[in-house]
């Protein structure tokens, strides 16, 4: 099933998300750009004065496998088939619908709740809608293989 991604603002996306989210997105979206507040939001190392169990972790595979996993689900017909499917029941497809879905699909396919991932959804889902879905696919979704 093809998802129509709806160009909004960014304002218009950030506005369903958790007031919480909603705050510090904004902060972060005056000095950078929704793509790099995306992956500062899932890079963060969270309490600086805290060790993480297992050592350093590198945060920037996260963001990596989040994007692959995001092109995915945007770009590819045959993947997370079933979560598109609901998408068809929902009339008409909102923006906290979209980003429900598609944060929870991916969440669980990483290990990571939807809440967390919500925020870099709705920023990827911003850029999306401003492109086109098809400008967007073509220029970051080369497929399976090469993510």
């Amino acid at each position: 099933m093809s998802i129509e991604i709806p160009e909004s603002s960014i304002e218009e996306w950030i506005i369903e998300l958790k007031p919480y989210q909603r705050n510090s997105i904004n902060q972060l979206l005056k000095s950078n750009e929704p793509n790099d507040v995306a992956k500062l939001w899932l890079t963060s190392h969270g309490a600086i004065n805290t060790i993480p169990f297992g050592g350093i972790q590198d945060t920037n595979l996260f963001w990596k496998n989040f994007v692959y996993e995001f092109n995915k689900f945007i770009c590819d017909e045959s993947e997370y088939e079933n979560e598109k499917k609901d998408f068809g029941n929902e009339v008409p497809l909102t923006k906290t619908i979209l980003i429900s879905v598609i944060s929870a699909a991916i969440g669980a396919k990483l290990g990571f709740s939807a809440t967390f991932v919500a925020p870099a959804v709705a920023l990827s889902l911003f850029t999306v809608g401003k492109m086109t879905k098809n400008a967007y696919c073509a220029t970051y979704y080369k497929g399976k293989s090469e993510s």
